[in-house]
C-alpha cells in the first residue's frame, strides 16, 4: 500500500454514509481515481457487508479498466456510470452512488433540490435523471450529459444529481470532495422538506 492509497479513506466513507443513513442496505458504491487507477466497491458491499469492508475487497483497475488486483467479476453492477465520469471528465476523480434517506424522498417523486443555505449555493440546483435502468449505459450516458453544461462547475466543487427512482449520484475532484458533496446535499434535502412543513 502506498501513501496515496485511497482504500482506507473509502472503507471510512462507506462506513460513514451507512451510520448517517447516507446509503442503505439495498445499495450504492464508491470509486475514485488516485496516480492513474480506478479503484471501485465490489457489488454486495451493502447488502452482504453492511459497508463493513476490508481493503483486499476493493477492486483495482487501470484507466482502461484492466484488473490489477482484485475480482473484476465483482465490480459493482451500477460501475458504468462511474466509468462514463471518468472517460469524460478528467476533473472527475471521486463518484459516490447512494440511496440517501431524503434524497430518497426526491428521487421517488423525480423532484429537483433547491440551494437552502450558504453551504448548498455553490451546487445551484440538483437535475434529476430520468428513470432508466441504475446499471445500464443509458443512465451513464443521461448522467454525463447532465454533467456537461457544468463542466466549469468541476474545476472549484463537486456535484450532484438525482436518479428518478433510485437515488442520487455526486461527484467531485477527489473522493473527500464527492463526499462534502453528498452530505450538504442530503441537508439541503432534509432542509427543503422541513421548510415546507414549517411554512405550510
Amino acid at each position: 500500500m502506498t501513501s496515496n492509497d485511497p482504500r482506507p479513506l473509502m472503507i471510512e466513507i462507506g462506513r460513514l454514509m451507512y451510520d448517517r443513513f447516507l446509503t442503505n442496505s439495498a445499495g450504492g458504491n464508491i470509486s475514485c481515481r488516485v496516480d492513474n487507477r480506478i479503484y471501485i466497491t465490489p457489488r454486495g458491499s451493502a447488502s452482504k457487508h453492511r459497508w463493513q469492508l476490508r481493503e483486499d475487497m476493493i477492486i483495482v483497475l487501470d484507466n482502461d479498466l484492466n484488473p490489477i488486483e482484485g475480482d473484476a467479476a465483482q465490480v459493482s453492477r451500477e460501475a458504468q456510470l462511474h466509468f462514463a465520469c471518468y472517460r469524460e471528465f478528467p476533473e472527475i476523480n471521486g463518484v459516490i452512488h447512494a440511496h440517501a434517506r431524503y434524497l430518497s424522498v426526491f428521487a421517488a417523486a423525480g423532484k429537483p433540490v433547491l440551494p437552502t443555505n450558504e453551504y448548498t449555493e455553490k451546487f445551484g440546483v440538483v437535475e434529476v435523471v430520468p428513470p432508466l435502468p441504475s446499471h445500464s449505459t443509458e443512465v451513464a450516458e443521461a448522467f454525463v450529459d447532465k454533467l456537461r453544461p457544468r463542466r466549469e462547475t468541476l474545476q472549484h466543487n463537486g456535484l450532484g444529481l438525482i436518479l428518478a427512482r433510485h437515488g442520487v449520484a455526486v461527484v467531485g475532484r477527489d473522493l473527500a470532495d464527492a463526499y462534502d458533496t453528498l452530505e450538504r446535499l442530503e441537508w439541503s434535502a432534509c432542509t427543503m422538506l422541513l421548510q415546507d412543513l414549517l411554512v405550510g
